[in-house]
């Protein structure tokens, strides 16, 4: 748990107010990207713009092979060396270099509106997001994606440069503006926003995309996650649930007066003094958790997990 020193310290760098995201809190990651441990596991390393190299042979930067020379073949491409060693003449090929579609999915349902230490859960997930549009961004990629809170949808094809990025990043915070208003106005969440924006996915995608998936996973079941299974065959989906420390684990409290919770729905009592209490809600916490994670893995997903309570750039090196 952060100290109110810590507390201030990440808020003032930030330049955020842990409630509502601002453009200059998101362009924040841009200046940070060489400081921010990249996962490379399934990226290769960057020489070129556009660093994933297709199937397709012609004229590119990445040598391919030599072969026979053919009637036909662009006599600029002769390998002189091996066709004077060989007697034969032969050609040179080549790989094209493809940028590769990066397609970020931000759920900004109004569960998302909850933070008890540094951020709202939303305001980490716009954060995250703007790190891995900004670092596509720099490899040369295309990004693109969809934001939505159930009622209010923003699709972005896949675009390439920074003005791309931006124009997403906006929309984003236009997506956040309306889930703020809708809390305020103690709205009830939307039952099932994240599988209506999958199916749009559906319909977005290419194959040989990278699609990340950031949300809070309050409402996962087979008819979400077979439809990323699905998609995980053809592209890479990568899936960041972001969580608060009070999901997980009540604090200590030596308040006689029970703490008062309401969800949009339900409202309780919780007494944060009574020990038994804060460990069925603990027990609670983690069964759920490890319920989720074995979902996900039977159907081949990653998922990895994101504290609101903590900076992003403290743990990213850990999202795997």
């Amino acid at each position: 748990m952060l100290s109110q020193e810590q507390s201030r310290y990440w808020l003032e760098k930030l330049r955020s107010d842990g409630l509502q995201p601002t453009m200059q809190e998101l362009l924040y990651y841009r200046t940070r990207l060489p400081a921010i441990a990249r996962h490379k596991r399934n990226l290769p390393a960057i020489s070129q713009s556009g660093p994933l190299l297709s199937k397709t042979r012609g004229r590119g930067m990445e040598f391919d092979e030599v072969r026979h020379y053919q009637a036909g073949d662009d006599i600029r491409a002769i390998d002189w060396r091996v066709t004077a060693r060989t007697g034969k003449p032969h050609t040179k090929l080549y790989r094209e270099e493809k940028e590769r579609p990066v397609f970020l999915v931000t759920d900004l349902a109004l569960t998302q509106l909850f933070g008890s230490q540094l951020l709202f859960k939303s305001v980490q997930a716009c954060h995250l997001t703007a790190a891995l549009a900004w670092q596509a961004q720099q490899r040369g990629d295309r990004v693109g994606g969809i934001i939505s809170n159930g009622w209010l949808h923003r699709e972005h094809k896949p675009a390439a440069r920074q003005a791309g990025v931006l124009h997403f990043l906006h929309s984003l915070l236009d997506v956040h503006q309306d889930s703020f208003n809708r809390w305020q106005q103690h709205q009830r969440p939307h039952p099932a926003p994240l599988a209506d924006t999958i199916n749009r996915l559906q319909k977005l995608v290419k194959p040989g995309s990278l699609i990340n998936i950031i949300s809070d996973f309050q409402h996962f079941d087979d008819e979400l996650l077979e439809p990323l299974a699905r998609l995980n065959q053809r592209n890479s989906v990568r899936c960041f649930c972001s969580y608060d420390p009070m999901e997980c684990e009540l604090p200590q409290g030596y308040s006689a007066q029970a703490l008062a919770v309401f969800d949009g729905e339900q409202q309780a009592q919780i007494n944060l003094a009574d020990k038994r209490q804060r460990e069925r809600y603990q027990n609670t916490a983690e069964q759920r958790r490890h319920h989720q994670q074995q979902q996900f893995e039977q159907h081949g997903l990653r998922i990895s997990y994101v504290s609101s309570a903590q900076a992003l750039e403290q743990r990213w090196a850990d999202l795997r």
